[in-house]
């Protein structure tokens, strides 16, 4: 990979203005979105609310959804692309490169924090018309780690009110090392500052073998921001690669190279999950395993990427990359309710309905609806007013395209 910053190209669409958005990677955004609700959907299903038949029909489509936890590390890549993308665009059209860490801040928290709190607290109410509440010292001692966005640090809350809101706790933590990271980039180059984001991974994990250790105390290793570092700065990296800021080796863009990474990542998982290994080496495959899954989703937008700027995109299923980048618009929406539905959804395999078809069809049907809802009433109110949603159809070189992250 060169390190050296050469100027992109002025038929690079990238580099046009116009407020347009990369619907590839808001196609992409939705995918994962949807495939985290059927994923959970399916894996919180009832056992006894099966026939045999379903049963059966279970094994295979439980076998396809297995993996949907990955959607987390494909937004990461996502995120840590968007969010590089201001400092990228100024750099490679030559005007000042300085953020200021409290407007950065400021739009960050006016993007991501209002729907994150408007979900927060109707998750609680919901949670408390249902089954009651006690506030209890516990009780309050979650409630604000999870408003300060803490609450992935604490093993006893990182999934205690909603099992997903941990990710968007690293998404925070991620921004705050964004300015390290931007740091290290320019002082080191891109091959140093992966490195240092793999250590971190790996030093979060003896950090916390000698806590616990020492202390009996056990710190959340995988759902903590410095585990995801790496995956987080390999979007960054792919930002500037698009704009021509650096060169990347063919492979980055090889969907050869996606697939063995996915491949590889899964096989380690599966030996993760199903053979009892020493602990030393269960987490030396879980050290390996995360950035396999990180390289190939790298790899996988690098070609969404790649095949949108020149309009090759929406020359394969466009249809179906049209639906995705719908959903896409409200992934943030959808990622933030679809525990909420389930809350209640189950109340249909009471009424005879199979629940892996309460799973797969009604599930996914009004978590769509439900989050659709939410984004006009609770996020869009939040959204920068530049942003134009528009479907690309056409080449981008004809438009012009402004990635905008969820």
């Amino acid at each position: 990979m060169a390190e050296t910053c050469v100027p992109a190209p002025k038929s690079n669409s990238l580099l046009a203005g116009g407020g347009y958005r990369l619907r590839g990677l808001d196609a992409l955004r939705g995918f994962a979105a949807l495939y985290v609700v059927v994923y959970h959907a399916v894996t919180q299903t009832p056992p006894d609310a099966l026939s045999r038949f379903w049963l059966w029909l279970g094994v295979p489509v439980r076998a396809v959804v297995h993996y949907g936890y990955t959607s987390v590390f494909l937004f990461f890549v996502i995120s840590g692309f968007c969010i590089h993308l201001h400092w990228t665009k100024a750099q490679a059209s030559g005007r000042p490169t300085n953020l200021d860490f409290v407007p950065f801040w400021r739009r960050r928290l006016w993007r991501l924090y209002p729907p994150y709190l408007l979900a927060l607290i109707l998750f609680l109410a919901v949670a408390a018309l249902a089954d009651g509440a006690t506030l209890t010292r516990a009780y309050l001692y979650d409630l604000v780690l999870h408003l300060l966005m803490l609450h992935n640090l604490d093993s006893h809350t990182a999934y205690s009110i909603n099992g997903v809101f941990w990710t968007l706790a690293i998404e925070e933590q991620l921004y705050l090392a964004y300015f390290l990271l931007l740091f290290l980039r320019q002082r080191w180059g891109w091959r140093r500052t992966l490195a240092c984001c793999a250590a971190a991974r790996v030093g979060w994990l003896l950090l916390s073998l000698v806590i616990k250790n020492t202390y009996g105390v056990f710190l959340p290793v995988n759902e903590a921001a410095a585990a995801h570092w790496f995956t987080w700065a390999l979007g960054a990296l792919g930002v500037e690669a698009a704009f021509g800021l650096v060169v990347l080796p063919r492979w980055c863009r090889s969907w050869r190279v996606c697939l063995t990474a996915l491949a590889a990542a899964a096989v380690l998982a599966y030996v993760q999950e199903t053979i009892k290994l020493s602990w030393y080496v269960h987490d030396g495959v879980w050290l390996l395993t995360h950035p396999l899954w990180a390289v190939g989703l790298f790899v996988l937008v690098n070609r969404v990427v790649a095949a949108e700027v020149t309009g090759r995109l929406w020359q394969v299923w466009p249809r179906v990359w049209r639906w995705g980048a719908s959903i896409g618009l409200f992934s943030y929406s959808l990622y933030l309710t679809h525990e909420l539905v389930m809350l209640e959804i189950w109340r249909f395999t009471s009424r005879g309905i199979p629940g892996l078809l309460v799973a797969l069809l009604i599930m996914p049907a009004l978590s769509l609806a439900f989050a659709w809802c939410f984004f006009w009433f609770c996020e869009r109110p939040f959204l920068p007013r530049r942003t134009t949603i528009l479907a690309t159809t056409t080449p981008i070189s004809a438009q012009g395209s402004e990635p905008v992250s969820a």
